[in-house]
């Protein structure tokens, strides 16, 4: 059944598009935009029988479009307990014997968003503080930023982990005196934890992605970069090699449109999964799968960014690399021959000047026009590294609401000269570089309109980086469509484009910065089809 003709008019219709910023009215039909412009060009491009929508007053822009979230992970987080506004110790063992009370039996216990940085001890708790509130369930809780678990010595002893246990490749396991776990494990150790965490069942999973999908199409999201695991590598441990099947089974229960982010340690798996319903090769299609998504390094909060110099408030440590150089070369390039993609995830300096080695290094020896390859996150830069960036027309997907989220102690972290240059984004801006807008979500709220006026405000975080308003807009969506190779399909309101878009109660392009978050978002529409309405 196609989608209803459509004809909206009477509000404040912001394209991002060059060629016609502003309209009096745009047309749908088919699901694609048939015109815009005036209100009697637009009614000439229908047929009779049309459905007339009075904006009154408010704006319609082009739907956002969020190009990095961890999908099957925003379903876990939000099945779970939310410990993202906890701000001591007590607190959280508080909340984690409530939990308990609430959910009788022996089943795990599992706390995400944790800020430990935040925490009045100004150390993340370690085993002992989760035994005295649990002593008799296995309790683990995900930092805030994903790269960290904390557990109790149920939770250690369920997974199998002894003082004999390795640091695994890529990760660390905190200690005690004796060598037995102090119940912090960093990156690849995490997965150790998390890989042994009981799923939910079908039936309560499906209810999940129902709920998460419908709170994107309410954040006024219509296309979403989904990064998915193959295996056991990545944020979720071997329980994320559950991504891809679960994601095919839900389907219909998303609405928006999704471009796919593989991590696979086998590109075989990348092939296998392109003969899957998340994959179609028409022209429009509404899913695709197009890159590889590789690590370089781990995270500022838990200190494992690899940076060149150490971190101000930690002397002796300056981080690490996940995968060393030859291998991560090595992935590059085979991702790169099938015609892939790249999408290194590289946070500290040292990270991306790694990163900008190997792509140069990968460009020389096997060029590839309008490769569009990216660097995910680019948090720490410098000019050097923003002026090769562009040189190499490489693409960074940033999550602006991580400036929400580390402000009060990035500074004490990196020292004042590196946190110049901590989500620079009207550096790289100004240099030519398309920087793409995203939430990590669920390490950050995919709420678009915070993250614009993050952009814009910066919240008082070295505001000399700031955007324009129209700029943060290009983010959430041409400029992500871009990041996508979609930009011809959607990311402005232009005739021929899929008729993605997004009514809200304000412009944020033309109201005071300060007042853009409190923008109500009224109506998301994808393809045609409304798929949120307040």
């Amino acid at each position: 059944m196609s989608a209803p003709e459509q004809l909206y008019y009477g509000g404040e219709i912001y394209t991002v598009d060059e060629k016609q910023p502003t309209a009096e009215a745009l047309a749908v039909k088919d699901g694609i935009i048939a015109a815009v412009g005036t209100l009697a060009e637009c009614r000439a491009a229908l047929g009779r029988d049309f459905e007339a929508i009075d904006l009154a007053g408010r704006a319609m822009l082009p739907g956002f479009i969020d190009t990095h979230l961890h999908p099957t992970l925003m379903v876990f987080y939000d099945l779970n307990l939310n410990l993202s506004g906890v701000r001591s110790t007590g607190e959280l063992q508080e909340k984690l014997k409530r939990r308990a009370g609430e959910e009788q039996g022996d089943d795990w216990i599992v706390g995400l968003q944790l800020d430990d940085r935040a925490l009045r001890e100004g150390v993340p708790p370690a085993r002992g503080a989760l035994d005295e509130a649990c002593p008799g369930r296995p309790v683990i809780i995900v930092t805030y930023d994903g790269h960290r678990v904390l557990a109790n010595s149920r939770a250690i002893e369920a997974a199998g982990i002894t003082a004999d246990t390795p640091d695994p490749a890529g990760g660390r396991i905190e200690r005690e005196p004796d060598g037995r776990p102090a119940g912090i494990f960093h990156e690849s150790a995490a997965q150790l934890l998390l890989s042994r965490v009981p799923l939910p069942g079908l039936e309560k999973l499906f209810a999940g992605a129902e709920a998460t999908f419908a709170g994107l199409a309410a954040r006024g999201i219509t296309s979403a970069g989904v990064v998915l695991q193959t295996d056991g590598e990545g944020p979720a441990g071997d329980s994320g090699a559950y991504d891809l099947p679960f994601l095919q089974m839900a389907l219909e229960q998303i609405p928006v449109n999704l471009y796919c982010l593989l991590i696979a340690r086998d590109l075989a798996a990348v092939t296998a999964a392109r003969q899957s319903g998340l994959h179609r090769t028409e022209s429009g299609a509404a899913r695709r799968i197009g890159a590889v998504k590789l690590f370089c390094d781990g995270t500022l909060q838990a200190g494992t960014a690899f940076m060149s110099s150490p971190y101000a408030d930690h002397p002796g440590n300056s981080g690490f690399m996940v995968l060393d150089e030859a291998e991560l070369y090595r992935r590059m390039a085979a991702a790169h021959a099938e015609g892939l993609q790249l999408a290194v995830h590289a946070i500290g300096d040292a990270a991306v000047r790694v990163c900008v080695k190997l792509y140069s290094r990968l460009l020389k020896k096997f060029p590839k026009e309008d490769h569009r390859h990216r660097l995910e996150h680019a948090s720490v830069l410098n000019p050097a590294l923003i002026r090769d960036i562009a040189r190499l027309g490489l693409v960074v997907s940033s999550q602006p609401l991580f400036i929400h989220a580390e402000k009060h102690w990035l500074a004490a972290r990196l020292g004042p000269e590196r946190v110049r240059w901590t989500y620079p984004y009207r550096a790289l801006v100004e240099a030519g570089v398309k920087v793409a807008g995203a939430s990590d979500a669920p390490i950050c709220s995919p709420d678009v309109l915070h993250a614009l006026q993050c952009c814009v405000t910066r919240e008082g975080f070295e505001p000399r980086q700031s955007l324009s308003a129209a700029q943060a807009v290009r983010l959430f969506t041409l400029d992500a469509a871009y990041a996508q190779f979609e930009e011809r399909e959607k990311g402005s309101l232009s005739a021929g484009k899929r008729a993605d878009l997004v009514i809200l109660s304000a412009n944020p392009v033309t109201v005071p910065p300060g007042r853009i978050r409190s923008i109500r978002v009224l109506r998301t529409v994808c393809g045609g089809r409304t798929i949120f309405q307040s």
